[in-house]
């Protein structure tokens, strides 16, 4: 998709705005929290089990480079051919060089966030492919012509009026209930599945000591995608690799419970090489395309190197009330919410997220609601100290240094008293100053005059008090 991050204030405005987005988020997100607090209520010994799951993820990410080389062997051990891919443009050419080798017509897609970051399915429809999108989320997006909004919903902010509508113009089909709808969709795709050259995966994870790849789905269209067709890709990015299935294990007790609220998901595929002989299902080949794309950079950073242990459950957006009031698409890129803000930031050249790490309240609900403990305020706050170069904004600063010096206080705020009793001047100069957001923020309220000073006003009192 274009990225539009640059525009993350301007889309923020238009969002805020949408009424029908605003009540379609607020009861998505509230059934989303409703179930994953509900299943995690039911989870014995929970917090040790969150600390599992973030050691799984800190260890991989402490010994990446051992257990990508390790991954990489065993894959190739088992029949993969894994390819390395060191920028978006990279593996979006090996993915097409696949699938011309392997003359694909029609390519069906499991959900996949990665191959949404490197713009996957323009490259393979300008080969001349047919490409679909089996989650019916995607599924609801690529008809719409829209990039999805959520990361594990990417239809979230479509309500089921929209779909019926979007289905009976881009498919005549016609239905009303959700299950009826599912139905329809679950047809269209079936004859695509069967007639399929090629299927192509994200991956959750990565085991490096067997070289399987760990897919996790509640719609069965991922084992869809990697068992009809002869040809599998799966593209991960260099941190979904763990050392072996007791880490697998770690992260799957709290990743369901985090993301839908469930025990389990329906499925949970392992796969490793491809169908060997004698066997009756799976891809005849199979291709890991390992991604970078910033990572490593990123990983070298021991102050934001936290943010790759993220497992995608989507939880920190479901209760970010800047995402319950803007939703996805405000946020440019495929990445929403506050583990997007940081990935877009990371991820993104220079220059195009300048906003994105003020989209935050900072009021810590993700950080608490991350089964991992990812702390994305801590984060975030790094990334608006390094875009300030240290120094802060010139409104900061000035404020800083009058509040360190209690006479040069007293004469400012009785020199903008003298002038602009009313503080009506105040956002404006704020502007000046560099401060753009609180200008926006006293624009839409009326302060009180400020007849005396907090300071003025005790030591009246204290005189007052001395006198009697």
């Amino acid at each position: 998709m274009e990225v539009n991050t640059k525009n993350f204030r301007g889309l923020s405005e238009s969002a805020c705005a949408d009424v029908k987005l605003r009540a379609v988020l607020d009861h998505a997100t509230r059934h989303f929290q409703h179930n994953r607090q509900a299943s995690m209520d039911a989870l014995p010994h929970r917090e040790e089990h969150f600390a599992r799951a973030r050691a799984a993820r800190f260890s991989a990410l402490a010994h990446l480079p051992d257990l990508l080389e390790e991954l990489e062997r065993n894959a190739t051990a088992a029949g993969t051919t894994v390819h390395w891919a060191a920028d978006a443009e990279q593996a979006r050419s090996i993915v097409v060089d696949i699938a011309k080798a392997a003359n694909a017509k029609v390519i069906v897609k499991g959900k996949s966030m990665i191959t949404e970051e490197i713009g996957l399915n323009p490259a393979l429809e300008a080969m001349g492919a047919e490409v679909w999108e089996t989650d019916l989320g995607e599924f609801i997006v690529q008809l719409a012509g829209e990039p999805p909004s959520h990361i594990i919903a990417p239809a979230l902010h479509k309500s089921r009026e929209d779909v019926v509508k979007l289905f009976a113009e881009k498919l005549g089909l016609h239905g009303e209930a959700i299950p009826e709808l599912t139905m329809l969709a679950r047809r269209a795709l079936r004859e695509k599945f069967l007639s399929a050259d090629m299927g192509i995966t994200g991956v959750n994870m990565a085991v490096a000591k067997t070289g399987s790849v760990v897919l996790v789905e509640n719609e069965g269209n991922i084992r869809m995608s990697t068992t009809c067709p002869p040809v599998h890709v799966a593209v991960m990015s260099i941190e979904k690799v763990v050392a072996d299935f007791d880490a697998v294990a770690d992260v799957l007790r709290v990743l369901p419970r985090s993301t839908t609220g469930q025990r389990m998901s329906s499925y949970v595929s392992v796969l490793t090489g491809p169908r060997l002989e004698g066997e009756t299902d799976g891809a005849r080949e199979t291709h890991l395309v390992i991604l970078d794309n910033g990572r490593s950079r990123v990983l070298a950073d021991p102050e934001l190197r936290e943010t790759l242990a993220c497992v995608r459950c989507g939880a920190c957006l479901n209760v970010c009330p800047v995402y319950q009031t803007i939703g996805g698409h405000a946020y440019g890129w495929i990445y929403p919410g506050p583990i997007g803000a940081l990935l877009s930031t990371l991820l993104l050249p220079a220059g195009q997220t300048r906003d994105l790490p003020y989209g935050c309240t900072l009021c810590g609900a993700c950080h608490r609601t991350c089964p991992l403990s990812i702390n994305h305020p801590k984060a975030l706050l790094a990334l608006r100290a390094r875009a300030a170069g240290g120094r802060g904004t010139l409104a900061g600063r000035t404020h800083s240094l009058l509040a360190r010096h209690p006479l040069a206080y007293r004469l400012a705020v009785g020199a903008a008293r003298a002038v602009d009793p009313q503080l009506e001047k105040l956002p404006r100069l704020i502007s000046l100053a560099g401060g753009s957001g609180v200008a926006q923020f006293v624009a839409s309220r009326r302060p009180p005059e400020l007849k005396k000073s907090f300071s003025a006003r005790r030591r009246a009192a204290q005189a007052n008090k001395e006198r009697s």
